[in-house]
């Protein structure tokens, strides 16, 4: 049974789905991405998917257990519709970092800082906030 997120939910996960490139409606909830976690998340990646398929991105992204994803890819290997949650788990992620408070802004580090930093360790340390 698929339930149309509504309002809020339904932009944030369409803006989701956008970035990732995964259809997160494609998910019919098998469980094979939870039985091959290695990291053991709690709630599992498909708990995290049929949450976003109801519409509850805001408690979703909020989850701590979105931070125990290892990326190893193995959920998304193991997929039968080619969905991969460990796309989405690092899309929710992203968008946690960005809509975080305080954000870091680069110009706010003044020219002494980025001049003694070498490039790519400002890019490579700012690459999920910018």
């Amino acid at each position: 049974m698929l339930i149309e997120p509504q309002g809020q939910s339904l932009t944030a996960i369409q803006e989701l789905e956008r970035s990732t490139g995964e259809k997160i409606t494609d998910c019919y909830q098998c469980g094979k991405c939870t039985a091959g976690c290695p990291a053991s998340m709690d709630p599992p990646p498909s708990v995290l998917i049929r949450k976003l398929q109801l519409g509850m991105f805001d408690e979703v992204v909020s989850e701590q257990s979105i931070w125990s994803c290892m990326a190893c890819l193995t959920c998304s290997e193991r997929c039968p519709k080619g969905v991969s949650p460990a796309a989405i788990i690092e899309g929710l992620k992203l968008i946690h970092l960005r809509d975080m408070d305080p954000q870091v802004q680069a110009e706010e580090l003044g020219q002494e800082f980025l001049a003694q930093s070498t490039q790519q360790a400002v890019v490579s340390g700012f690459r999920k906030f910018i």
